[in-house]
């Protein structure tokens, strides 16, 4: 019965916690995701790429589009 007791008195605790806590969490989430997608958006003069090579091949074979049955 004591561990049965203890163990809800751990469960309970951590959820009051966790539900004190989780505003902080969520404000520090969202201030590094925005910071992440502000980011991503840059102008694209400002992203360089290097140039593509085609690496051709005869070895490969030809693409075949199949279409579906019903």
């Amino acid at each position: 019965m004591g561990v049965l007791f203890k163990f809800l008195l751990f469960f309970l605790g951590a959820i009051y916690l966790l539900r004190l806590l989780s505003p902080f969490l969520f404000r520090i989430l969202f201030s590094s995701l925005a910071k992440k997608a502000s980011q991503n958006h840059t102008p694209p003069q400002a992203q360089k790429s290097p140039p593509k090579k085609k690496n051709v091949s005869d070895s490969i074979g030809e693409y075949i589009d199949y279409e579906e049955v019903e």
